[in-house]
């Protein structure tokens, strides 16, 4: 009976183990997928405020970095999804340019996650000797993602705008390059702007900025008195005071103190 008992223990706490593990699991992702949506939306207003300045937009190099610094999926999907999101709101609207613009947008979010995946791995196998290069690091993806970019859009466009004519493709591709080099130039620009929030955009990805300063939400545990791993508002969450041991009540819109009876 014991050796049941045991067993049934074992099998119990293995269960809640998954089960927990799978909470954390959808929750991060959660919170990783709502900080993609809001920069995209960030890089989305950007592009729309930009939009009569020729082949000047933020959306792109926000893409790259995001994907510098959070991972290859979020980049893909903020410049896949952005391009698609912005085209209902800028001159020219949506067409057959939005399908190349959307694949080239995606490929250098996807571009800016494998160089920061490759410096975050040389990183911790070389030390900080690559501490101080991580801007350059970040400027070099931006480079190969935006020229992987124009050229995916230039290619694909003038293809189709050219009906497949070689002559005329190439005349539409040289034509293209002054528009290409300032698309490059101000990219760099934008990154190396965006880049000075590297440290918020790497606590956001924590989900602390987020959750906490706006949209108020926290996640509950054993020592919150709630059962089980669960998302709740952010309206009160007991604190241990500095002083006596006592405990008090925090909020996120407001704040109270409350004082126990015996302190």
């Amino acid at each position: 009976m014991q050796t049941e008992q045991k067993t049934k223990t074992k099998t119990s706490l293995k269960q809640e183990k998954i089960v927990l593990v799978a909470q954390k699991t959808k929750y991060s992702l959660t919170r990783l997928a709502l900080l993609t949506t809001l920069l995209t939306a960030a890089g989305v207003a950007g592009r729309v405020a930009f939009q009569f300045i020729p082949s000047v937009e933020p959306l792109t190099p926000l893409a790259i970095l995001l994907g510098f610094f959070v991972g290859p999926v979020a980049g893909f999907f903020s410049g896949a999804s952005g391009f698609f999101a912005s085209n209902f709101l800028v001159w020219g609207g949506q067409g057959y340019w939005t399908i190349f613009q959307c694949v080239g947008a995606g490929v250098a979010g996807l571009i800016g996650g494998l160089f920061g995946k490759f410096f975050r791995f040389n990183e911790r196998f070389f030390g900080n000797r690559f501490s101080k290069k991580e801007l350059f690091a970040a400027l070099a993806a931006t480079a190969i993602g935006i020229t992987l970019y124009e050229t995916i859009v230039t290619l694909g466009t003038g293809a189709v705008a050219t009906l497949f004519n070689p002559a005329l493709l190439l005349l539409y591709a040289v034509t293209s390059i002054p528009f290409s080099l300032v698309h490059l130039a101000s990219s760099l620009g934008f990154a190396t702007a965006l880049y000075e929030f590297k440290e918020q955009l790497k606590k956001m990805k924590g989900g602390k900025i987020i959750e906490r300063e706006i949209l108020g939400l926290r996640v509950t545990g054993s020592g919150d008195g709630v059962a089980g791993n669960r998302v709740v508002p952010y309206l009160y969450s007991r604190k241990t005071a500095g002083d006596g041991g006592g405990q008090h009540d925090s909020g996120f819109w407001f704040k109270r103190k409350k004082q126990d009876s015996d302190s």
